[in-house]
């Protein structure tokens, strides 16, 4: 360095010593005079230090850009604090939140003259007003202090090393750093260090050893260090189950404003695990994590709330916290909001709302919200019907290894519906879930290898699968074994038996089933009664053939004590569903007045429905009306159109009315 040039540093380095003790006394003005002064002639400290105070707004308008750009001269002179401030700007990018006040003036100022209100612009910010997030340049600075033995700069490496920021992902490179900046006792490191261990990440996964980082990052207040411990604390991971130590070390991070510490603690108080139960204090600790826009605090908070978890439920308020966290992109609060719209009660129904929020949840891999996703395109529900949609989001859930999304995957290639039938992949799915223990696909499966269909007929094998499902409780397991059996001569007996377990599960056709078996004394002692029990288990579970079959013991008197109401009430219940035996029974029993007020125009709705339906009976009877003008005038040609029918179906009565009703119409011809 020549004289002339070793003369102009020392005085920058005086004007650099003026401006620290000027910023000391908070004499911004007369610290920016000597800084600026001190950088021009080339001092890295001070253009370091300029940059500080244009980052901190200290005595000059707040700029980032500005500042980057005092950063920067210092940091190609490596400067490596210089060169952390670089990275740390660059990787959060700076928008322009700031100068509001010079942001209105210069809409004002470009609506009368923007060339000018550029010039000024230019003038007042040289190099703009923000920086773009640039996450390669900020890993470039990062290292490059790093290299400086700076133990944060080594630590932020490290970080960036870890989650692949600006650089390709790499736990080797992201450890040795750690391991560097941890030797000069750096917290942040500490903390990486046991994030590396707790989960595998360029080293065996060691609990222990990452209980032993965290313990020294916690000891000196890294908040993220102490949540991760008390998380291990709590879960007895890599040290003694202590719940009371997890509150703890979550309540020093809380202390340091840290939400995921806050959400902790609210869980343990809510649970009075390691402290004594308090919902109001975990309400409390949930809503602080919540407004620090904290998802899983907001989604908690609404359970809270929407469960009345110890205090008063508020639907609303729950629905208020579910949309929060939904729209910061919480998948499992995106279900839970979708299902409130599903189910219509904190809010009004909107199964279109309800879908958008599923799929939202779907394609972020939430199982439950796939699954859902797929019910509602096989069904059209708030989206249009759309199988092949299902199919995809029941194979999303499925390849996730949800059984109840193997089983329907299973059940749509083998139905076809909408979809190209495919009993072999049906199979394939449906085997998984069996394996899985799922009894409805052990069924499934079973009727498949029952058939051969997609599979190799083996009725040993579906037996041994209905087995199993039985074994479970699952009912239609036990319908099929009754059905198995049933098919083989001298098993009757066995058949009653699993017809019987399955029926008293609820299981409608058992239960018809087990009515028959009765009735004809098949595997059991004949009894009209118990008939008549389990035809009534069916009909109360809106079984109109039961129904029907009810009604007419209970007009016969079989089984149960004779009851013309009984048989109306009944005949009309299977009438209601379209049975048309019911439809004709209960309608002689309105035109004869029998367990029911006599409603001859009634009767003839319900003789019309029945003949509508292809019942020879109705068909004359109706005909029998038209023909006599009993409820309107006569119409002929009705009546000989309606005893053809019957007729055409071998009703005698209806074959002579027909000819006595031609004869009638050639005579007065």
């Amino acid at each position: 360095m020549t004289r002339s040039g070793w003369m102009r540093a020392r005085s920058a380095r005086r004007r650099l010593l003026r401006g620290i003790a000027a910023y000391k006394r908070a004499n911004y003005r007369l610290a920016l005079r000597h800084f600026t002064a001190a950088g021009a002639a080339g001092n890295a400290d001070a253009q370091y230090q300029f940059g500080l105070m244009l980052a901190r707004g200290h005595g000059v308008i707040a700029n980032a850009p500005d500042a980057v750009a005092w950063f920067r001269r210092a940091a190609e002179q490596g400067h490596s604090a210089a060169q952390f401030e670089l990275s740390i700007v660059y990787s959060r990018g700076c928008p322009p939140e700031g100068q509001t006040e010079f942001r209105t003036w210069y809409r004002y100022a470009a609506e009368h003259d923007s060339g000018r209100a550029d010039q000024i612009a230019a003038l007042l910010f040289p190099n703009g007003l923000m920086v773009e997030q640039d996450q390669a340049e900020a890993f470039r600075w990062s290292l490059a202090a790093a290299e400086q033995g700076l133990a944060e700069t080594q630590a932020n490496t490290g970080t960036m090393y870890a989650n692949g920021l600006g650089c390709e992902r790499d736990f080797v490179e992201a450890r040795r750093w750690y391991e560097r900046a941890a030797a000069q006792g750096n917290a942040e490191a500490e903390c990486g260090l046991g994030m590396l261990h707790a989960n595998g990440h360029g080293v065996p996964v060691d609990l222990a050893a990452a209980a032993t980082w965290y313990e020294r990052a916690a000891a000196k207040s890294n908040d993220a260090a102490q949540v991760a411990l008390g998380l291990m604390y709590a879960a007895g991971e890599g040290v003694s189950r202590d719940p009371a130590r997890a509150a703890a070390l979550f309540r020093e991070a809380a202390r340091r404003n840290n939400p995921r510490a806050r959400h902790n603690l609210g869980l343990l108080h809510l649970a009075g695990d390691g402290v004594p139960m308090d919902v109001a204090k975990a309400e409390t600790f949930f809503r602080q994590a919540a407004r620090q826009e904290y998802a899983p605090a907001m989604l908690s908070l609404a359970r809270l709330h929407g469960e009345g978890l110890g205090i008063s439920s508020h639907a609303h308020e729950a629905a208020i916290w579910f949309r929060a966290a939904a729209e910061r992109g919480f998948a499992e609060a995106q279900f839970g909001f979708g299902r409130i719209y599903a189910e219509g009660e904190a809010l009004p129904m909107n199964l279109k709302e309800a879908a958008k929020w599923f799929y939202k949840a779907a394609e972020q891999g939430h199982v439950a919200a796939q699954i859902n996703l797929g019910v509602f395109y096989m069904r059209g529900t708030g989206v249009p019907r759309d199988p092949e949609q299902a199919l995809r989001w029941y194979l999303a859930a499925a390849e996730q290894g949800e059984t109840l999304a193997q089983v329907r995957l299973g059940l749509l290639y083998l139905s076809g519906d909408g979809v190209p039938r495919n009993p072999e992949l049906a199979a394939q799915w449906l085997l998984r879930a069996a394996e899985a223990g799922n009894a409805e696909a052990e069924t499934a499966l079973g009727l498949l290898h029952k058939t051969g269909d997609g599979v190799g007929l083996d009725v040993a094998r579906a037996e041994m699968l209905f087995r199993s499902a039985a074994a479970r409780g699952h009912a239609p397991a036990c319908w099929q074994l009754g059905q198995l059996y049933a098919t083989n001569q001298g098993y009757e007996a066995e058949a009653v038996r699993w017809f019987r377990q399955a029926a008293e599960a609820g299981h409608v056709e058992a239960q018809i089933a087990m009515a028959e078996h009765a009735l004809r004394g098949l595997g059991c002692e004949r009894d009209a009664g118990a008939a008549a029990g389990w035809f009534l288990r069916a009909a109360e579970q809106g079984h109109a053939s039961s129904q029907f079959r009810l009604a007419a013991m209970y007009g016969s008197g079989q089984g149960v004590p004779q009851d013309v109401a009984a048989a109306a009430k009944w005949f009309r219940s299977s009438a209601e569903r379209g049975n048309r035996y019911g439809q004709y029974n209960l309608a002689v029993m309105l035109m004869k007045g029998q367990g029911v007020e006599r409603d001859p125009a009634q009767a003839a709705t319900w003789f019309y429905n029945a003949a509508e339906q292809g019942v020879p009976e109705a068909q004359l009877a109706l005909g029998d009306l038209y023909a006599s003008g009993q409820m309107a005038p006569p119409d002929p040609d009705a009546a000989v159109r309606l005893y053809g029918l019957a007729a055409a179906q071998g009703n005698q009565v209806a074959a002579q009315r027909l000819s006595q009703q031609k004869q009638a119409s050639f005579n007065a011809a």
